[in-house]
């Protein structure tokens, strides 16, 4: 059995959904604001960098408050880029994807801006995401499919992820997304994605070197073929590994999984009666775990 980091699910769990685990912050952290909405939280330290652009933002001992000129989508987009670049270049912000993702005070609620995605995690923003749990049988027994993230990805490299998974970015639906991420990162045909629709969804949120990490993460399930190979696309998967169910959660246990994965792949198990309500665990998984 390989060392636990930790003692069972829910542990992991608490870990995972500080939101709702009762655990107390590690830092302190101040709400960061966009029209009277809270969309963040910022760390202190991160909040003094933001008074260099007085002209965007109002930074005081209580909150940050972005105040864009024009403040409309396209003001505090534009704000928001200049700021982001310039702590791009300072070495702050690390991991720049070129890729914009939006922003609102809830899932499909009017925008409020967009913003480059490396930056979400210093800003404390919600991101939104979809992951797909690519189930098999052998032998008449579940097992997973699993993938190493590459050496080279800028966040969790070379740790244990689900099959599939992706950012949602700007212009694109929870289905557009699962369906592209599906072939880019497992090479799985739109043939066998015909039916797979949004299973749920799991809230995951913890510190971070750079901040705060908040998701949402909409969840899929799919029962693969038993003779299907998935094949990575897009060179951001390293290995792809058939695992039992007590394979997999052990690697859970042992911290070898992302915090995301690992909390969309206990709700696989809760969702899937692989976990069972008599379970003693079981109601405070369900709910650490829901948004």
């Amino acid at each position: 059995m390989k060392t636990r980091l930790f003692a069972d699910l829910a542990a992991f769990a608490r870990a995972a959904c500080t939101h709702a685990s009762h655990l107390d912050r590690e830092v302190p952290l101040a709400p960061f604001y966009v029209r009277e909405q809270p969309v963040g939280w910022l760390r202190p330290s991160f909040a003094e960098l933001l008074r260099r652009w007085p002209h965007h933002f109002e930074v005081t001992s209580s909150f940050v408050a972005l105040r864009a000129n024009p403040d409309t989508v396209h003001g505090r987009t534009t704000a928001m880029a200049e700021v982001t670049a310039a702590l791009e270049r300072d070495g702050v912000i690390r991991g720049w994807r070129n890729e914009l993702v939006s922003v609102s005070n809830h899932y499909a609620a009017p925008e409020l801006l967009r913003v480059e995605r490396a930056a979400t995690r210093h800003f404390g923003m919600m991101a939104y995401g979809a992951h797909l749990n690519g189930f098999t049988r052998r032998h008449g027994e579940p097992f997973l499919w699993i993938a190493r993230r590459a050496a080279s990805k800028s966040v969790d490299p070379d740790r244990l992820d689900n099959l599939v998974g992706g950012r949602i970015a700007c212009g694109y639906t929870v289905d557009e997304t699962i369906r592209k991420e599906a072939w880019e990162e497992a090479g799985i045909p739109e043939s066998l994605m015909r039916g797979v629709g949004c299973a749920g969804a799991v809230r995951v949120e913890y510190s971070v070197p750079e901040g705060l990490h908040r998701e949402v993460i909409f969840t899929h399930d799919l029962w693969l073929p038993e003779d299907f190979r998935p094949q990575n696309q897009d060179g951001e998967v390293a290995r792809l590994y058939c695992l039992t169910i007590p394979e997999t959660i052990e690697a859970i246990l042992a911290g070898e999984f992302t915090l995301d994965a690992g909390a969309v792949t206990v709700d696989a198990l809760l969702r899937n009666a692989v976990l069972a309500p008599e379970d003693p665990l079981y109601l405070e998984l369900v709910r650490l775990l829901k948004p």
